[in-house]
């Protein structure tokens, strides 16, 4: 009677280990971008560029948007506010809840550094084909759609997210 070994994991052959590892290398490297020229931290830079895409979000919203704790994303919002960029303004429904969104000041100095990250992403994704960047993006979006149904699946086929 044989034996089976069981089945080895090689993290080099995990997605995701690789795709863990690979994302931080692409966050830490494009971050020089925008921290080494314009003083601004990761989460800063997170929540800088989700108000100038989604333009009046709260506090929880953007946690959940960018992935970062509530304690990083007030550490960051006090550092933005601290440097004029950002505007509050109170829910007049929930008094508990303050909507952000970019000032003048924000808006300007956003648009000052996102062709930057642009120019970076540029040359990152110069050693793709097109066809490969448009197979890059269906690829993730049809891992993100299924860790969606997996995670509802998980909480008893509710939605998530």
């Amino acid at each position: 009677m044989t034996q089976h070994a069981p089945p080895s994991l090689l993290l080099k052959h995990f997605l995701p280990y690789r795709m863990v590892n690979l994302a931080k290398r692409i966050s830490d490297a494009c971050a020089q971008v925008y921290v080494d020229a314009f003083g601004l931290t990761v989460p800063e830079w997170r929540i800088l560029a989700r108000l100038a895409e989604d333009k009046r979000l709260n506090l929880s919203a953007i946690g959940a948007i960018t992935f970062m704790d509530k304690s990083m994303v007030t550490r960051a919002v006090k550092l933005l506010d601290a440097k004029g960029f950002l505007l509050r303004e109170k829910d007049p429904a929930d008094n508990r809840i303050t909507y952000l969104s970019l000032s003048a000041a924000g808006q300007q100095f956003y648009h000052e550094i996102a062709p930057n990250a642009l120019e970076w992403e540029g040359e990152l994704i110069g050693a793709l084909q097109v066809d490969e960047y448009r197979d890059l993006f269906r690829i993730m979006d049809k891992l993100d759609q299924q860790l969606d149904l997996m995670q509802a699946q998980r909480n008893g086929g509710q939605k998530a997210g």
